[in-house]
C-alpha cells in the first residue's frame, strides 16, 4: 500500500511516464532473451560468443551515440523523442516477426545495433524528463520506482521471453510481443502531455560538436559526475559479463540442472533489484546519495563472490536476492547524482555522456565473458576474480568528494531553474 500511495503522490503525468517506460523496458527486457534465441534458431549452434555479440550489439550504442544523443535530447522536446523511438523498435521487431525465416544472422545482429541505439534515445531522455515531472527532493523516489520496475521486466521480461519461446515452437512469438509492448508504451507516454523543455531559450546554441564536448568538460569538472561516471564503469563490466553468460555460469558454477533452475535463479535476480530500487530513497535519507552508492558497491561485490563457491539451493537464490540489492542500492543514487549537480541546460548531455562513459565497459564485459565462455575451466576462475573489482571501487569512492559530500535528496545542488512543483505543462 505504501508503495502505491507513494508512487500515485508522484501526480498523474509521472504516473503514465513510469507505466510507458515500464512497458518499453518489458519489450527490452524480453528481446535481451528472444534475440539470441533468435540466432539460435537461425545459427543452429549454442556458440556463447553469438549470444554475446548480441548482447554487446544492444549495449554498445549507448557509448558510440551517446555525445550526439545528449546534444540531440537537450535540444529536442524529450517526450515526442522517447514515443518516436517505441514506435521505431516496434517497427523493428515486426519486421522481424513478419519476416520470420527469411533472414540470417547478419540482420539479427543489426537489428540489434539499431534497437539499442534507439533505446539509447529513450533512456537518456527518461532520465533527462523525470526532474521536469517531479520535485527536485523527490527525485531519488521517482528513479526508484523506475529501478524497481526495470528490475521487474528484468525477472519477468526474461521468464516471458523463455515462455514465449517454449509454447510457440520458436521465437517468433517473442518478437510480436516485443513490437507490442513498445506500441502500448507509446501510448502511455503519449498521455505525459506537453512538458515545458528543460533548456532555457535564452540559452545560445553553440556548434554541435562544441555543445558535445561541453557535456564531457562538465562532467569532468564537477566532481560528483566525474567520480560517479568512472565509478559506474566497474559494475557495468561485471555485469556485462554476467548477463552474456548467465546460463553458462548458473549451469557450469552453480550446478543449474536445466533451464528452469537457470529461470529460477535470475528471477531471484530480479526479487532483489526490486527491494533494492525500494529501499533505496529512505536510505538516501539517511546515509546520502554517495555514501549509498559505495555501500551498493561493497555489498555487490561480497554476496556476488560469496554466490560463486555455491551450488544450486537455497543458499544461492538469498545471495542473489542480496547482490542484486547492491546493484539497485548503485543504481538509483547514480542517476539522481545526474540530476542534482547537472544544470537544466545540461541535463540530456549529462545523461547521456555520463551514461556513455559508464557503459563502454558493458559490451567489453559481455565479449570477454562470450570468450571465455567458450572455455569452462576459465569461468570459475574470472567469475570469482570480477567481484573484488567492485570492492575495490568502493574502497576508492570513501577516498573522495562522493563518500564526504554528496548530500541526500533534499539538497537543492546548484542553481536550478526548477521550482520545488512540478514543470507545468506547456
Amino acid at each position: 500500500m505504501n508503495f502505491f500511495r507513494s508512487l500515485t503522490s508522484l501526480g498523474p503525468r509521472y504516473m503514465a511516464l513510469w507505466v510507458g517506460q515500464a512497458v518499453s523496458h518489458f519489450g527490452t527486457y524480453v528481446a535481451w532473451v528472444t534475440l539470441p534465441f533468435l540466432v539460435l534458431d537461425i545459427s543452429g549452434t549454442d556458440s556463447t560468443m553469438e549470444f554475446a555479440v548480441t548482447y554487446a550489439l544492444e549495449t554498445v550504442p549507448t557509448l558510440l551515440l551517446g555525445l550526439i544523443v545528449g546534444v540531440l535530447i537537450d535540444r529536442w522536446h524529450l517526450r515526442p523523442v522517447m514515443i518516436a523511438t517505441d514506435l521505431l523498435r516496434a517497427s523493428a521487431f515486426f519486421y522481424l516477426a513478419a519476416s520470420y525465416g527469411s533472414y540470417g544472422v547478419g540482420t539479427v545482429f543489426f537489428i540489434a545495433f539499431l534497437v539499442g541505439s534507439f533505446t539509447t534515445f529513450f533512456d537518456g531522455a527518461l532520465f533527462a524528463l523525470i526532474p521536469s515531472l517531479v520535485p527536485r527532493r523527490r527525485l531519488a523516489d521517482a528513479n526508484s520506482f523506475v529501478a524497481a520496475s526495470q528490475q521487474f521486466n528484468f525477472a519477468v521480461g526474461a521468464l516471458a521471453g523463455g515462455l514465449f519461446a517454449y509454447l510457440y515452437g520458436g521465437p517468433a512469438l517473442g518478437l510480436y510481443i516485443n513490437g507490442l509492448s513498445f506500441v502500448i508504451s507509446a501510448v502511455f507516454l503519449a498521455g505525459v502531455g506537453r512538458v515545458a523543455h528543460h533548456r532555457s531559450p535564452d540559452d545560445t546554441r553553440s556548434p554541435f560538436l562544441t555543445e558535445a564536448m561541453d557535456g564531457l568538460r562538465y562532467i569532468w569538472k564537477e566532481p560528483r559526475l566525474r567520480v560517479t561516471t568512472i565509478a559506474a564503469a566497474v559494475p557495468n563490466f561485471v555485469m556485462g559479463f554476467i548477463e552474456a553468460t548467465v546460463v553458462l555460469l548458473f549451469s557450469v558454477i552453480l550446478g543449474a540442472a536445466n533451464t528452469a533452475q537457470v529461470g529460477i535463479l535470475v528471477a531471484a535476480m530480479g526479487v532483489g533489484g526490486i527491494i533494492g530500487a525500494l529501499i533505496a530513497p529512505q536510505i538516501i535519507r539517511t546515509t546520502g546519495l554517495g555514501r549509498t552508492m559505495t555501500f551498493g558497491m561493497i555489498l555487490t561485490g561480497l554476496l556476488l563472490f560469496a554466490v560463486m563457491f555455491t551450488t544450486y539451493g537455497l543458499v544461492p537464490l538469498a545471495l542473489n536476492v542480496g547482490w542484486m540489492i547492491g546493484v539497485s542500492l548503485i543504481n538509483v543514487p547514480l542517476a539522481t547524482i545526474r540530476q542534482h549537480y547537472a544544470d537544466d541546460n545540461m541535463l540530456g548531455r549529462v545523461t547521456t555522456v555520463s551514461r556513455a562513459i559508464g557503459w563502454a565497459t558493458l559490451p567489453l564485459g559481455a565479449l570477454i565473458g562470450g570468450w571465455l565462455g567458450d572455455s569452462e575451466d576459465a569461468l570459475p576462475l574470472v567469475a570469482r576474480i570480477f567481484p573484488a573489482l567492485l570492492i575495490a571501487t568502493a574502497i576508492w569512492l570513501m577516498t573522495t568528494v562522493v563518500w564526504k559530500d554528496t548530500f541526500g535528496p533534499n539538497f537543492e545542488g546548484r542553481h536550478s531553474r526548477r521550482e520545488e512543483s512540478p514543470a507545468e505543462a506547456a
